[in-house]
């Protein structure tokens, strides 16, 4: 039963900090570009000729502007 007890609060522990984390994605620092994409690699970020900087998604959203890739997401 204390097994039981232990798996269930790592369980929980686990699903809790999934969801409240936020997602590290990757953007072009450019006024012309439109979305945030899952990584670095994404084709949609080949023409990129700014820097690409790692924001979290909230940050992409709020602050940027952007929406998500139609290629990675």
């Amino acid at each position: 039963m204390k097994l039981l007890h232990k798996i269930f609060l790592a369980l929980s522990l686990f699903i809790i900090t999934s969801f409240s984390a936020d997602t590290t994605v990757y953007v072009c620092d450019s006024s012309t570009s439109v979305a945030y994409h899952q990584s670095k690699l994404c084709r949609g970020l080949k023409a990129c000729t700014h820097t690409i900087i790692a924001v979290t998604q909230t940050k992409a959203i709020n602050t940027y502007g952007k929406r998500a890739c139609k290629i990675c997401y």
